[in-house]
């Protein structure tokens, strides 16, 4: 007898559905953070399910950030934070993709070149505040790894929003906990710390400047140098 096991691709519960069709609702609408949605009642007509299937729907939605309930007034699109979104799934990738320091690295090399390249031609007077006080903060901070990390990637993650293209925003924001991670598992060298201020400092005159070509090769030289520090670690 052939014992072979045939795998049946899974189908989407009816909270599966139900989220999706909320989502292409909010979508199609244009609903912006804040915006009200149509009541439960109204909602579960629309979609054509009880209304305990619409609240597992809605459930699934609150987890992950899409929407939030206000006691009183009904539900609300929320204000979405990619960097949050992806931290949350940082671990299940870590788990389920074979990834490694060389990896991120390469992309960081590739990614954040073009960043801080596009960011020198966009960036707008708030961007270079924001970034001048995460700068200041690695500074105030150099002897703690934790804040200095913490500002170091929103350093980056405000380059990646100064480009004005969201898609830079979010391909950073995906690597944002991913590259803490794996930071993390290397020792924490108060020298390495110091090296990196200059480098920052380095960028962000380049990008105050406008130099498109200087802001890509000051960020190059950094992260080859992030390169070769982990590379003598290992």
């Amino acid at each position: 007898m052939n014992t072979t096991i045939l795998e049946v691709p899974k189908r989407p519960t009816v909270a599966d559905t139900v989220s999706q069709a909320i989502i292409r609702f909010i979508a199609e609408n244009d609903l912006r953070a804040g915006d009200r949605l149509p009541t439960e009642r109204d909602l579960a007509e629309m979609v054509g399910v009880s209304r305990l299937a619409l609240r597992e729907a809605l459930s699934m939605l609150k987890g992950l950030g899409v929407i939030e309930a206000r006691h009183g007034s009904g539900v609300f699109v929320k204000q979405m934070d990619v960097s949050t979104i992806f931290a949350m799934l940082s671990p299940l990738l870590r788990t389920h993709v074979e990834i490694d320091t060389a990896h991120i690295l390469d992309v960081r090399l590739h990614l954040e070149s073009s960043i801080a390249e596009c960011a020198a031609a966009h960036r707008t007077e708030e961007h270079l505040h924001v970034l001048g006080d995460h700068l200041a903060a690695m500074r105030e901070h150099v002897q703690d790894r934790a804040e200095f990390m913490k500002h170091d990637m929103a350093f980056h993650e405000e380059l990646a929003r100064s480009t004005g293209n969201a898609i830079y925003h979010i391909f950073m924001a995906a690597l944002a906990d991913l590259i803490l991670q794996y930071q993390l598992q290397f020792p924490d060298k108060l020298e390495y710390r110091e090296k990196g201020i200059p480098s920052h400092a380095a960028i962000l005159d380049a990008v105050r400047a406008q130099d498109a070509e200087r802001a890509r090769s000051a960020m190059a030289a950094h992260i080859e140098r992030a390169k070769a520090w982990m590379e003598e670690q290992e």
